[in-house]
């Protein structure tokens, strides 16, 4: 049955067009650097992810599986004369990690041989571009796909022609969140989505507690409740159950 928590309402906090859900927050964060609500050349605010000195901008914040979707550098680029290396960001030391279940890593290009490592350069994973002599094309949408393990914090991205005799095509390799559609022109992009874990999910049944550490949105969408220094429960809408009520 259905039982009342005392609980606090949290006042969520918008910028641009993303919605910070605790335990994302701009106002009392512990340190004001780690994400910020900034205003760009447009005139418009829009909210950005320091990692390493680095600003990244926002474009998704995942509240109930702790996922921010960020605009992230396209890690391997050989079609432009400013191409890109095949380093990723280094998450090393930070909150975050490449999710492995909403990311996609993938290679498009013809024929080229790509190799994904990890920081210390032991092998991830490779996979064979398809041939695009057929067609006579250049690059091919056709691409490979790379397994992406656990809690990856860097990348390192190598490409390289599979046929000594020909030149490597002009080739992309990068870590893309799951949903974005590959037929899109990535020729013409230096950014991709990607999604960055904070923490590791465990799906189960959540109970509040019945302190003074449970918190929920003033619409009433989510609910989270404070286990532990390292534990956070949270339940959505869908979840908890509660009558009109207690909401």
């Amino acid at each position: 049955s259905a039982r009342c928590v005392s609980i606090n309402f949290y006042k969520v906090e918008p910028c641009g067009n993303v919605t910070f859900h605790y335990p994302f927050r701009v106002k009392g964060q512990d340190d004001p650097k780690d994400w910020f609500c900034d205003k760009t050349t447009n005139g418009k605010k829009e909210p950005f992810l320091n990692i390493s000195g680095t600003n990244l901008k926002i474009l998704d914040l995942g509240f109930s599986d702790d996922i921010v979707t960020i605009s992230h550098l396209i890690t391997y680029f050989n079609c432009r004369k400013n191409h890109h290396n095949g380093m990723s960001l280094n998450l090393t030391g930070t909150r975050f990690y490449y999710s492995d279940y909403y990311n996609k890593f993938w290679s498009s290009g013809c024929g080229n041989l790509v190799t994904v490592f990890n920081k210390t350069y032991n092998l991830i994973g490779g996979c064979l571009q398809p041939s695009c002599r057929i067609n006579n094309e250049t690059s091919s949408t056709d691409g490979c796909l790379v397994k992406i393990p656990q809690s990856l914090s860097s990348f390192y991205v190598n490409m390289s022609s599979s046929d000594y005799r020909r030149k490597k095509s002009c080739g992309f390799a990068s870590m893309i969140s799951y949903d974005y559609d590959l037929k899109f022109d990535i020729s013409y992009k230096a950014y991709v989505p990607t999604r960055l874990q904070r923490g590791t999910p465990i799906l189960g049944k959540c109970h509040l507690n019945v302190s003074s550490d449970t918190y929920c949105t003033s619409d009433g969408q989510y609910c989270w409740s404070m286990l532990g220094s390292k534990h956070l429960c949270v339940c959505n809408s869908d979840d908890f159950g509660y009558s009109s009520s207690c909401q």
